[in-house]
C-alpha cells in the first residue's frame, strides 16, 4: 500500500472473517515457511495480499482461493486486518485449476498432493457432464454446486450418486463385463491433462502414486518426485517400506535401477537390487552423473521457490552472490574442455 491508500481493485478486511479453503490442492502447510515469513511481516519487510472470494453459506465472510500460508503468517504476526483481491464466487472446477496454477507458480506441490489434483479435476469434470446428462433427461437431483464439499471423497460420492441415477434412468448407459448395465466414460483425461499442463505420461506415473497406501504416501513426500514414481510401480509392500527409507540417499538412477531389478527377479531383495554382483554392477556412466545433476538442480529450484517469498533485500543479495558463483561455473563448463581454469 502507498500511505494508507487501498490501490484498486484491492480491499483491507479484517482477518479474522476470512477462513482456509477446505479442499485446496495443498495439504502439508510448510511450518517453517509460515513462521519466517511471519517474522517478515511482523518487521515490516513483507506486506501480504490474499486471494479470496465469498465464503458459501456465510454472508460478510471471505474464503482463501489462495494465500493459505501468508494467512497463517498474518495472524502468527498479530495483523488484525489484511489486503485482499476479492473474486467473485469460484465453482469447484475454476477454483480448483486456479489453485493448481498458483502454487506451480510459488513452490510445486508435492507429488502426492498434485497426484490427488489430477484426479479430483477429472472426478469434477465427470460431475458435469454427468449433471448434464441428467438435466437433458429430466431427472431431479442436487447439483455439486448447491452443495458444500469440504473433503475430497465427497467429490466421488457425489459422482457415484450421479452414475446410480444415470443407471437407474437408462441415461448413458452401456453393459458391463457381467452383463449388468453401468454408466458409460464421461469426461476424457485429456482435457484434465490439457487444463493442467501435463502430458499422458506424466499424468499416468503420478496418479499411479495413488496406489500406495496413506501412510506411504505420507512418507515419500519429501522425497523428489522421481523416486516416488518409481517406488509406487512396486506391488511389495515390504519392499516399498525399505526402499522408502533409504531412497533419501540414493541418485534417481539408483531407485530406478533397483526397482527394474526387483520386478525382474521376485527371489531378490532391496539389499541385493542395490548392490547388484560385482561382476555386473553399473559403471559411472554419463546418464548416471545426468541424473545425480538433474536431481540438484530440481532440489535448488525448489529451495528458491520457498525461499523467494520471505527473504529480506540483504539476504536476496546474499543468495544472488551464491548464485552468481554457481553461474561462473556453468559458463566455463560451457566453454568447453581446454578452458584455463587456473
Amino acid at each position: 500500500m502507498i500511505g494508507n491508500r487501498v490501490p484498486p481493485g484491492l480491499a483491507i478486511v479484517a482477518i479474522d472473517l476470512i477462513q482456509p479453503c477446505p479442499i485446496q490442492p495443498r495439504v502439508n502447510v510448510s511450518v517453517d515457511l509460515v513462521a519466517k515469513l511471519s517474522d517478515s511481516i511482523r518487521s515490516g519487510r513483507h506486506q501480504p495480499l490474499l486471494e479470496v472470494e465469498p465464503a458459501p453459506g456465510m454472508r460478510g465472510r471471505y474464503q482463501i482461493v489462495f494465500g493459505e500460508q501468508r494467512w497463517r503468517a498474518a495472524k502468527a504476526a498479530g495483523l488484525l486486518e489484511i489486503l485482499v483481491r476479492v473474486h467473485p464466487h469460484l465453482g469447484y472446477l475454476e477454483r480448483l485449476e486456479k489453485q493448481y496454477e498458483e502454487n506451480h507458480l510459488r513452490a510445486n506441490l508435492d507429488v502426492v498432493e498434485e497426484a490427488h489434483c489430477i484426479v479430483v479435476d477429472k472426478t469434477i469434470r465427470d460431475i458435469a457432464i454427468a449433471e448434464q446428462l441428467l438435466r437433458e433427461s429430466l431427472v431431479p437431483f442436487k447439483p455439486l454446486d448447491e452443495k458444500r464439499i469440504v473433503h475430497r471423497q465427497e467429490f466421488v460420492q457425489h459422482l457415484d450418486g450421479l452414475r446410480e441415477m444415470l443407471v437407474k434412468h437408462k441415461t448413458h448407459v452401456v453393459n458391463g463385463a457381467d452383463g449388468k448395465p453401468v454408466a458409460k466414460p464421461l469426461s476424457r483425461w485429456r482435457e484434465t491433462e490439457k487444463a493442467l499442463g501435463i502430458s499422458e505420461s506424466q499424468r499416468k506415473v503420478k496418479v499411479g502414486l495413488l496406489r500406495l497406501d496413506p501412510q506411504e504416501q505420507d512418507r515419500v513426500r519429501p522425497l523428489p518426485q522421481e523416486h516416488a514414481i518409481q517406488i509406487s510401480r512396486l506391488a511389495d509392500k515390504e519392499q516399498r517400506t525399505e526402499l522408502i527409507e533409504r531412497a533419501a540417499e540414493l541418485t534417481h538412477r539408483e531407485v530406478r535401477r533397483a526397482v527394474d531389478r526387483l520386478l525382474a527377479d521376485r527371489e531378490l531383495d532391496v539389499d541385493g537390487a542395490l548392490a547388484g554382483d560385482p561382476e555386473t554392477r553399473e559403471p559411472l556412466t554419463f546418464e548416471s552423473r545426468l541424473d545425480a545433476i538433474a536431481d540438484l538442480c530440481r532440489q535448488l529450484v525448489r529451495a528458491l521457490r520457498n525461499l523467494d517469498p520471505v527473504v529480506s533485500a540483504d539476504e536476496r543479495r546474499s543468495v544472488s552472490d551464491l548464485l552468481a558463483s554457481v553461474d561462473a561455473e556453468m559458463t566455463d563448463f560451457r566453454s568447453g574442455p581446454g578452458n584455463d581454469r587456473k
